[in-house]
């Protein structure tokens, strides 16, 4: 068997003998033994360069170029053609568009579909450079293939400050570098108005924010290149074949140049309230204010539509991130119109999705949201051998989840309720987390009404590109769709659909998706491609915390702000969680019984 190709059930049986060596006398699993059960400093499976990993896939057939296809019940066609009865969005986390799907289309993967343009990575000069001049071009990752997996390691800079630096190759003041957010000072990286984003800083941000984590350590170019680095189709086969099969838009912009909070609020309330970070001054608690945090979101105008909607999150998170992000508006339907993943899958079989779903995937730990590991945590094994090993994290899990909702959509056949013809499914991310993107951000309509932003921000310009795909079956296979779109595309296209009045005047002005319904006969969803994730190593966070100790990994920036959220609510001055063990008692002794199921 190729070394590069392995099953899963090779893969579980090495996993076995890779931990069998490293228990202490007691029989209990040593933190080295946790470390290497997770991949952290592994091998792994190879991956190459270049092509990328074009062997990882070869052992589950078919791949992004070859789909295969499966029978499904005959459904009636929608009544009214082309469009959509219920809209499904899942939302990850922190990845650019050239990050995922830079190498969709070109010359060493597929060919640009005919008369079509994409805006990809391949054929193009593309690189940054270092003030010492360290010059690192765009390229796939490679290595060991846990490792590149949970590329790249550790997290980048995703607040407004460092996006600044990354967009323009700005620090201003010139003291801000390799400081975190509390010490950086007016104007926090911004250029001087009028000035056009060059993308030329991602390298020398991720440079400065590594030096910043490890106490001010320089690090080795190794260390720094893979914030150049993009996914091959064949490493994220879910999400490459969807996008090929159906259509990609390859100018999706997300909403904000900075972070998560700001991003998934302009996603269904069409502004940020003025903030553009998750906790920075004023902290986290600013988003349960009802006096800071004010105005409708799209809930509530479907709600006086009488629109049924529903969002999902996972059941062992316990709470949802946009039921606490938007609690001033959505508390009163926690219990009626927030419910676990379980139960959207019993009611995609049953044809009983609202109108509106929207998902999320795992943020407080046992991954599947995508998001760049956190770390490196410094600890002492037993032996008492220094061992490094940050929060787990592995885009392979976000697409097994991707892939489980296609296909319980694609199965989806009620005669009656919603069913894969009336179905569209639209994948993005919140925000590109400080992976490198190409394409300069536009500029953008102000929301209006908080002239005294955080960080004098103006609202006036969207952030960085971000995957962006739509699965219907009124979309031609093939389909690249070039205009500038945004995250205030959603809440137009939902009120365009049910009639309902604007937000802000983002959303107002905003372009609608009805570019991705072009076919006057649907699909027939028996034509569909099924899909094959790769296999995903089990995530040590999957069970409950040990005795051991071997569950003090750092929280990523979203379930940090998720408990956050949390605490600012129900336990206000209650320290803010920084592990997973932390999390698991602090969702647990806050969050029970606040959601429904």
């Amino acid at each position: 068997m190729d070394d590069d190709v392995r099953s899963t059930d090779d893969a579980e049986h090495d996993a076995e003998h890779r931990t069998g060596g490293d228990r202490a006398d007691d029989g209990r699993t040593s933190r080295r033994g946790f470390l290497r059960a997770a991949g952290i400093g592994a091998a792994g499976l190879g991956v190459g360069a270049a092509g990328g990993a074009a062997g990882m896939a070869a052992s589950r057939p078919p791949t992004p170029e070859t789909p295969l296809r499966a029978p499904v019940p005959a459904i009636p066609n929608r009544v009214g053609g082309r469009g959509f009865d219920h809209l499904v969005v899942v939302m990850f986390e922190n990845r650019s568009f050239d990050n995922l799907l830079g190498y969709l289309y070109g010359p060493s993967t597929e060919p640009v579909p005919e008369g079509q343009r994409f805006e990809g990575v391949e054929g193009k000069q593309l690189s940054n450079r270092t003030s010492d001049g360290l010059e690192v071009p765009v390229h796939t990752y490679s290595g060991p293939t846990d490792r590149v997996m949970r590329s790249p390691d550790p997290d980048p800079g995703e607040e407004y400050p460092f996006v600044n630096t990354q967009l323009f190759g700005t620090i201003e003041p010139a003291a801000n570098v390799d400081h975190r957010i509390p010490e950086l000072r007016p104007p926090f990286n911004a250029p001087a108005a009028g000035t056009k984003p060059t993308m030329s800083g991602f390298l020398q941000d991720y440079v400065d924010k590594w030096r910043a984590d490890h106490g001010g350590r320089a690090p080795e170019p190794d260390d720094v290149r893979q914030i150049m680095g993009s996914f091959s189709p064949d490493m994220m086969p879910v999400l490459s074949m969807l996008a090929r099969e159906f259509a990609v838009y390859d100018h999706w912009h997300c909403a904000v140049p900075s972070q998560t909070f700001p991003n998934r609020s302009f996603f269904h309330a069409s502004t940020s309230h003025g903030f553009v970070t998750n906790g920075f001054n004023p902290g986290a608690g600013k988003w349960v204010d009802p006096e800071k945090n004010t105005g409708d979101t799209i809930f509530n105008r479907l709600d006086e539509a009488k629109v049924d909607w529903c969002v999902y999150y996972d059941e062992r998170q316990l709470i949802s991130l946009t039921g606490l992000l938007h609690a001033p508006q959505t508390r009163k339907r926690w219990k009626t119109n927030f419910r676990t993943m379980s139960r959207f899958y019993e009611d995609a079989a049953k044809g009983q999705l609202p109108a509106y779903s929207f998902i999320e995937p795992r943020l407080l730990y046992d991954h599947n949201d995508m998001h760049p590991p956190v770390g490196p945590a410094t600890r002492l094994d037993d032996d008492g051998t220094i061992i490094e090993g940050g929060g787990i994290s592995d885009v392979r899990a976000g697409d097994a989840l991707l892939h489980d909702i296609y296909t319980a959509i694609r199965k989806s056949a009620s005669p009656t309720g919603s069913n894969a013809l009336n179905t569209t499914l639209f994948i993005t991310f919140d925000e590109h987390g400080g992976t490198y993107d190409h394409v300069p951000p536009p500029a953008a309509t102000p929301p209006g009404g908080h002239e005294d932003a955080e960080m004098g921000f103006r609202f006036d310009r969207l952030g960085v590109r971000v995957p962006a795909v739509v699965v219907s079956a009124y979309t031609p296979a093939r389909t690249v769709i070039n205009d500038t779109m945004h995250h205030g595309s959603v809440i137009k296209t939902l009120c365009d659909r049910f009639g309902l009045p604007a937000l802000t005047a983002r959303d107002r002005h905003a372009p609608t998706m009805e570019n991705a319904f072009t076919l006057d006969a649907p699909r027939d969803p028996s034509t569909w491609p099924t899909t094959f994730p790769l296999y995903s190593p089990p995530n040590p966070e999957s069970v409950d915390p040990t005795a051991d100790g071997d569950d003090d990994r750092p929280l990523s920036p979203p379930g940090i702000g998720l408990l956050t959220l949390l605490l600012a609510e129900y336990a206000p001055g209650e320290p803010i969680p920084q592990t997973y063990r932390e999390a698991y008692a602090a969702v647990h002794g806050h969050g029970e019984g606040l959601f429904g199921k």
